[in-house]
């Protein structure tokens, strides 16, 4: 034999003994399909009490039996860790804002009275246009607030 042929030999030989020494398939194994008979077992079992403590168990030994690995802890398959879902923060708002206070009706603007018209006039004094009574003391007409001006017939009174 050349050198080049007991070499490749030599190299199928450890390649099907690397082949033949790996792990047999664990879905495939005897003890896999006891454990998937029994939790199938356990899953028909009238209902009880207990039932789900059962078939919680049962479903371990399954995982551990056909997958080699506990159900609760994963092994990394190489695939991308699904996305986590995460709430948006949420934020206390500013709330209502205080309510604005109506305006209030604005004040009338300051009214100037008008100076009355003496409509007539006798010994113990006049009467105006608005019907007040203007009594007369001495050369004054007095109206019920204080002395008025005459200027003509016009008077104008506090």
């Amino acid at each position: 034999m050349t050198y080049r042929a007991l070499a490749a030999l030599v190299l199928v030989a450890s390649a099907a003994s690397v082949l033949g020494a790996a792990d047999p398939d664990p879905l495939k194994s005897e003890a896999c399909k006891d454990a998937l008979a029994a939790m199938e077992q356990v899953i028909a079992a009238p209902a009880s009490p207990a039932r789900a403590t059962h078939v919680a168990a049962a479903r371990e030994e399954a995982a551990v039996a056909c997958l080699g690995r506990s159900a609760g802890r994963a092994m990394r398959s190489g695939a991308p860790e699904p996305a986590v879902v995460v709430r948006p923060p949420s934020f206390a708002g500013p709330g209502v804002p205080p309510a604005v206070p109506a305006a209030a009706a604005p004040t009338p603007a300051l009214v100037i009275p008008r100076p009355t018209v003496i409509t007539i006039c006798d010994p113990g004094g006049c009467w105006d246009s608005d019907g007040r009574r203007l009594n007369s003391i001495g050369p004054l007409l007095m109206s019920p607030r204080g002395p008025c001006t005459v200027q003509g017939g016009i008077a104008n009174c506090p």
